[in-house]
Order: structure tokens, then sequence, then C-alpha cells
């Protein structure tokens, strides 16, 4: 199971390295599905601690995900680029709690990301400027984690050794996650 899904996870890694999931969500139309936590309007928009979105990805196969930008961000970094947490359903290759970190930079080679919640820690591994989980089982605890938690804290290292610490509020995810589970008829 772990080599399949490690497989899995790589050929993800190849076609977002190449621009597929980055441009099949960019030319696909998303639906909103709502936002959940503590929401606030910047200007025309309403930013909240979850967004649940669909989308459709390789001809019509319908992906469901979730996603949140950290309340608070720690580090010695001069620029940094976008930050947030992913939380993906795609049924259509069995693969739901996906649990992806993008770093806005790009990891130390080698690097072991880790997600605190509670007393809980989960490792990831990296691919340039996104982490995952190793394994189905490692995201399934992770996301029964986040469904308990309070806050998240990930912990990263750049490739110019700078360490970062990201804070997110759990608040809504539960709610969040169970819009995109219903969504793409996840049990």
């Amino acid at each position: 199971m772990m080599r399949s899904y490690t497989k899995l996870i790589l050929l993800l890694v190849i076609i977002l390295n190449a621009g597929g999931l980055t441009d099949a969500y960019a030319e696909s139309k998303v639906s909103q599905l709502g936002g959940f936590g503590n929401c606030r309007e910047v200007g025309r928009s309403l930013i909240c601690n979850w967004n649940a979105e669909t989308y459709v990805e390789n001809k019509n196969k319908k992906t469901c995900h979730i996603w949140s930008r950290p309340i608070k961000k720690k580090g010695k970094y001069r620029k940094r680029g976008d930050v947030a947490l992913y939380v993906t359903h795609r049924p259509w290759l069995k693969v739901k709690n996906q649990v992806s970190v993008l770093a806005g930079y790009t990891y130390k080679k080698e690097s072991q990301p880790r997600a605190l919640i509670g007393g809980a820690k989960f490792l990831f591994f990296t691919e340039k400027d996104v982490a995952w989980l190793s394994t189905a089982e490692k995201d399934r605890a992770l996301v029964n984690a986040m469904r308990r938690g309070r806050t998240m804290t990930i912990d990263g290292l750049s490739s110019r050794s700078t360490r970062t610490t990201d804070i997110y509020s759990l608040t809504g995810f539960s709610a969040a996650h169970n819009a995109i589970s219903k969504a793409c008829g996840i049990k």
C-alpha cells in the first residue's frame, strides 16, 4: 500500500512540476463551496480560515479541496511566495484526505517539515516548494487530528537554511472538510 501511494504522490509531483495540476486548476471552472471558520472582508473578497472548492481536472474528473493560509508566519526571510495548506480528494484516483503544504520557498533537499497538533507530530517529505505525507494512513491520521485540534504549527527549512514556522487556525476545518467530502462523495 505504501509503495503504491508513494508512486501516486510522485506521479502528482511530476504533473505538478510540469504545470499540469496548476494549469488544470487555472483552466477549469472552480466552484466555491464556501468559507468556514472566522471570515473577514478584504476589499471585495471574503477571506476565511478554510475555503472549500471543487474543480475539474484530467478530462472531467471532479476534484475537491480545502485550503487555508497561516494566521501567523515566523522566520527571518527576505522574500516568500504564497503559503497555504491543502487537503484534497481525488475520488477518480481513489485519493482522499491528501494533505499538502505550499511553503512559499524551495525546501532544503531531504528536509522533513513537520506538523504539530497538540502532542502529535507528523513528518513530511518534500519536492521543490511542496510537502506531502508519505502514506494515506498518515494523511488520515493528520486530518483526524486537525478535526479535533484548535491550531496546527508547521515548521520548515528553506534551501537557504532559513527556518520557518507557520501557524494555522483549525476553526472551521471540520465544516470545510465535511463540505468537500459531501461534494466528492467521500464517506
